[in-house]
């Protein structure tokens, strides 16, 4: 069972949109990670929800604090990237030693489709000392395909336990599986017995077992893929009404073979099949034979769709008329057919080794998928053998299917597997590969079920094992890259945008021994991917010998970061720290030759790193809310939460008139200043925002409060002149859950504004 984080169920009544939070964490739940001695689990039941769907929570506790009793509360809150949404709910816990309690609670998905969301769940003492902390990650989303996380199944033996296996990959949020080799023959998957019938290799196969797998499957929010080749049959395909003029022959001048087109699946089986034999893909009648073979399957079982396969491109081939071809070539045509025979079934197509890619990513597939192997060639010529080689296969993909995600799946340590099974996986090696292929925004192929992750392209090979730390970390690595789909694989194009660690070499090319960093950006977000290669000797995805050394883990460390659009607010997520939580950043602004730039402090770097930074052309006040309460009002913590933009000088140093510190801004020469805040997770109703103020030195062409983003039109509060500290203020109505605080200023030179306690009070 993967501690922390093989959920369970919750008491929580979050209804509605939860809005989100700009500061991160409330003070007592600073480092709130879980130690385990009360949250066992925290899980959903289904791994995708429709908009509006009901989620049941489960939350798993076992008090082993050794206390003869917990006696307080369990807080829920559910977020999006770093703004709550909804209420937070509290309920309380009375819990005697080493008893056990599962909680129950429904969420009301917001109507949002394909969105991302962390619940959290904190569990505090009397005293409201959180105890045990834990997090899981919610997609809503109406389909699939546009965030898949695939899995697959291929035990259909009888009476397996299918709803525990199902639930296990449920847990991992996986939304669709590839049944592999569940069928008869590759060009007759249909049995002439639905009740059983014996693959290719000779394996039982139990359709009340495929069955079963289905319907457990669609119950926990997954489709499911039927596996078949595209273009290949066994022997004694003639029998079955597969004419031999639709075959594919090796030409004349292709070194990989003479005759018919072939591959040895094996030496010998119990079924006496041990070679596939292909088809023209191109050909007419092989298309009509093989998509009206796919439509019985449809009509035999409640399949979602057709993943289809092929062994890779082998050079050039003819046809029984002397037509020399690639197959590769045919994919776009074949592709397109398929779709449309097969109506609304959803279609998935491997193109081995990513050959032929980029005929597949403008065909009409729904999703993306390519098995990449180290020895094959990109576009370019250069191997798939480095882990940028997979970040670049992944961004070209995405750029020419017009944004679809590509799903790689790459077997880690595969010969290590073969030549030591039972050994198991190397982490560091899963998860630097993993951090590769998320980060860039693509998604892995690697966990079956029963829980078993691949090292071979033959999925009941189960060579290699996950150690408990490695199913943890992959069980909060499909946590986060849930929680921040919305980041990672959502309309994010690459930039070119200079990123500096002053302490640290670099690179952007997942060069070994460095920080591997790179800038994404949307409309609302710039985006930084660091991903940590300090102490890794080589740059192989992957670690074929089933080595790899644990990167040298980081902390308190500079970013410089140039960015495009100015820079409002920074947050830190990781799944490797926090249970994948938000985490505001501080952060100060410079321009120095290479432009203007965001200097920040990054707390730890483990494995992977994202930081993203809203910016203004994300329209500022109407940025989603981030916390419930202003952050640092008296600015006792310097600019903490706060963000400034503009020209003049600035900072934060001690008050005359009050004990404590004050913000201030001063210019020698004209300039334009505002230093601002956005408060998220707001309750609809009536709030008052106020500040004592100064201005007393220059006279300032425009200077005042200005309060946006709360669903009203923005409304200006003056700052007026004087050698005073006076207070401002203003009442108003949020409706959207956020509101936007700033202090600007327009000024000629030797020209001051003076800011302190900065209050934002609700009126019941």
């Amino acid at each position: 069972m993967r501690r922390k984080r093989f959920k369970s169920l919750v008491m929580l009544l979050l209804i509605g949109v939860l809005l989100f939070s700009q500061s991160g964490f409330h003070p007592d739940e600073s480092e709130a990670a879980s130690a385990g001695d009360l949250i066992y689990d925290v899980t959903t039941d289904k791994a995708m929800y429709d908009p509006g769907a009901k989620v049941e929570l489960r939350i798993d506790l076992k008090n082993r604090l050794g206390r003869h009793m917990v006696d307080g509360s369990v807080e829920i809150k559910a977020k999006h990237l770093q703004e709550q949404v909804g209420n937070t709910i509290t309920k309380a816990l009375n819990l005697n030693n080493n008893s056990d309690l599962m909680m129950i609670a429904d969420w009301n998905a917001p109507e949002s489709d394909f969105t991302g969301y962390l619940i959290e769940v904190d569990v505090k003492d009397s005293a409201g000392v959180i105890v045990d902390s834990d997090t899981v990650g919610v997609d809503v989303s109406s389909t699939w395909t546009k965030f898949p996380r695939y899995g697959y199944v291929w035990d259909f033996r009888q009476n397996t336990n299918t709803m525990e296996r199902i639930d296990k990959l449920k847990n991992y949020h996986i939304n669709v599986l590839q049944y592999y080799d569940w069928k008869y023959r590759h060009h007759k998957p249909v049995a002439p017995n639905l009740a059983q019938w014996d693959d290719w290799s000779g394996r039982m196969i139990y359709g009340d077992t495929v069955r079963s797998y289905i319907t457990q499957a669609r119950a926990m929010g997954m489709s499911n893929m039927a596996y078949n080749m595209v273009y290949a049959a066994t022997s004694g395909y003639e029998q079955d009404g597969v004419e031999q003029d639709w075959a594919l022959y090796y030409a004349d001048d292709n070194p990989s073979g003479k005759g018919h087109f072939s591959f040895k699946m094996a030496d010998s089986t119990p079924t006496g099949i041990t070679h596939l034999y292909f088809f023209n893909p191109r050909n007419p009648g092989w298309q009509n034979y093989i998509f009206g073979e796919m439509n019985k399957v449809f009509q035999s079982f409640d399949f979602d769709g057709w993943h289809g396969d092929t062994v890779g491109e082998w050079g050039k081939m003819k046809t029984s008329d002397n037509q020399t071809l690639y197959v590769k070539d045919t994919y776009t045509e074949f592709l397109n057919k398929a779709k449309q025979a097969i109506g609304d079934k959803k279609l998935v197509f491997n193109p081995v080794g990513a050959q032929g890619i980029e005929n597949v990513n403008m065909s009409k597939v729904d999703a993306l998928y390519a098995e990449i192997w180290p020895w094959d060639r990109d576009s370019d010529g250069l191997l798939y053998d480095t882990y940028y080689s997979l970040k670049k296969e992944i961004e070209q993909s995405r750029r020419e299917s017009g944004g679809k995600s590509l799903v790689v799946p790459a077997y880690m340590s595969y010969d290590y597997g073969e030549q030591n099974p039972g050994s198991p996986f190397n982490t560091a090696a899963v998860m630097l590969t993993g951090a590769t292929v998320y980060a860039a925004g693509g998604s892995r192929m690697e966990l079956g079920d029963n829980g078993n992750m691949l090292s071979n392209e033959y999925f009941p090979a189960q060579n290699l094992y996950m150690t408990e730390e490695l199913q943890h970390r992959i069980s909060k690595l499909y946590d986060f890259i849930v929680a921040y789909e919305n980041l990672l694989r959502d309309g994010q194009t690459e930039t070119m945008n200079r990123i500096e660690f002053p302490a640290y070499a670099s690179s952007p090319y997942g060069d070994a021994n460095k920080i591997w960093a790179y800038s994404k950006k949307d409309s609302q977000y710039e985006i930084v991917q660091m991903i940590n290669l300090l102490g890794v000797s080589r740059n192989d995805w992957r670690a074929n010998d089933g080595q790899k050394e644990t990167p040298r883990q980081i902390s308190n460390f500079e970013m410089k970061y140039y960015y495009s659009n100015e820079v409002t607010d920074v947050w830190l997520a990781s799944p490797d720290a926090h249970d994948g939580r938000s985490k505001p950043l501080a952060f100060t602004k410079g321009t120095d030759g290479n432009g203007n730039y965001v200097k920040i402090t990054v707390p730890s770097l483990e494995y992977w790193n994202l930081i993203y930074m809203s910016t203004e052309d994300s329209g500022g006040e109407t940025d989603p809310p981030v916390k419930e309460y202003l952050v640092n009002g008296d600015f006792e913590n310097g600019e903490q939460g706060w963000t400034f933009t503009g020209t003049a000088a600035h900072g934060v140093d001690s008050n005359d008139a009050y004990e404590g510190n004050k913000y201030w801004i001063y210019g020698t020469e004209s300039y334009t200043a505002s230093v601002s805040q956005t408060v998220s997770g707001l309750n609809p109703g009536t709030y008052t925002v106020s500040a004592k103020v100064k201005q007393n030195t220059g006279t300032p062409s425009s200077s005042r409060m200005k309060l946006t983003g709360y669903g009203g039109d923005p409304y200006y509060v003056l700052i007026p002149h004087g050698n005073a500290y006076t207070t401002i203020s203003h009442t108003l109505e949020v409706k959207s859950g956020s509101l936007k605080i700033a202090f600007s200023q327009t000024a000629p030179g030797n020209t001051n504004l003076q800011i302190d306690n900065v209050e934002l009070v609700p009126i019941d």
